[in-house]
């Protein structure tokens, strides 16, 4: 083999082993940044944001901001079951049987309400069918003191919802995306942290 022809390969070798590199990273972090949209607009920002309240130009005190509205108003399992679970309709329309009813994507929900029908909501995070995942484990686990294994404080010292430890700040998007890459090394880093005392067997996650 001459020089030439060993360089080519050489070449060709690492570019193979880059394209697989690259393959697999992008694989391993798929679903982050994931950001469907979805069939009504619903603005987390609105629902679940802090309250800003402005006066207007007719003195009125009107709020800018959200309605402060927790998360399992609409998300109503993630401490007690599995699942978090995906509002119904009947839980929307507590609130806009008489809320906001000149509103085009309020009209758009009772139109499902009125046909009987649920609103085809698009899942944001959606784990492989392989994955035994339990939210009620996770927001629940609580260290030797009682005291959350999750963060319930954010990197400034101000509380949070355990939530957003692996969904983000939701109250603050306009439209919901994934955060974190919810890829198995994801999951290993937390059970592998000291505080958390948890399991790394392959049967806790995969079942």
């Amino acid at each position: 083999m001459n020089g030439r022809s060993k360089r080519v390969r050489i070449l060709a070798l690492l570019a193979v082993v880059a394209v697989t590199g690259s393959l697999a990273y992008a694989l391993s972090n798929a679903r982050k940044g994931y950001e469907p949209r979805q069939p009504i607009l619903f603005r987390h920002t609105r629902m679940a944001g802090v309250p800003v309240w402005q006066t207007n130009e007719k003195g009125e005190k009107v709020n800018v901001g959200g309605f402060g509205i927790p998360c399992v108003y609409c998300h109503t399992m993630p401490y007690k079951g599995r699942h978090s679970t995906v509002p119904s309709t009947a839980v929307c329309m507590n609130c806009h049987s008489s809320v906001g009813l000149n509103k085009e994507w309020v009209l758009k929900m009772k139109d499902y309400w009125d046909r009987g029908e649920p609103i085809p909501w698009v899942k944001v995070h959606d784990l492989p069918d392989f994955v035994y995942y339990d939210h009620s484990a996770h927001v629940n686990a609580k260290d030797d003191q009682g005291k959350p294994l999750l963060a319930v404080t954010d990197e400034q010292g101000k509380a949070m919802v355990v939530c957003q430890n692996c969904h983000g700040k939701v109250e603050e998007m306009e439209i919901v995306s994934v955060q974190n890459t919810f890829n198995m090394q994801w999951c290993l880093d937390c059970h592998r942290k000291p505080e958390m005392k948890t399991s790394t067997d392959c049967v806790v996650c995969h079942r």
